[in-house]
């Protein structure tokens, strides 16, 4: 079993992050999790960016991040 596609899109801004994760999502129809800091909002911020800018993506879950501090969020295609 491979290991799943692996980037760090720490070095860009929050919106050029927001449109990666979205266009391989949307476009390449493919699951992405991604990870930020705890900061009050700051994973709601990016789920209301994906959800304005690509229309019918879907959160799959939302958590605890893998370290400290972090929330986790899983999000995919619609289901169509």
């Amino acid at each position: 079993m491979s290991n799943p596609p692996y980037v760090d899109l720490g070095d860009f801004g929050e919106n050029e992050r927001i449109e990666t994760i979205g266009h391989q999502v949307m476009v390449h129809q493919q699951t992405v999790g991604f990870i930020v800091e705890d900061d009050p909002g700051k994973a709601d911020r990016y789920i209301t960016k994906l959800e304005k800018k690509f229309p019918g993506i879907r959160i799959i879950s939302r958590g605890r991040g893998p370290v400290g501090h972090t929330v986790l969020v899983k999000v995919g295609p619609p289901l169509n």
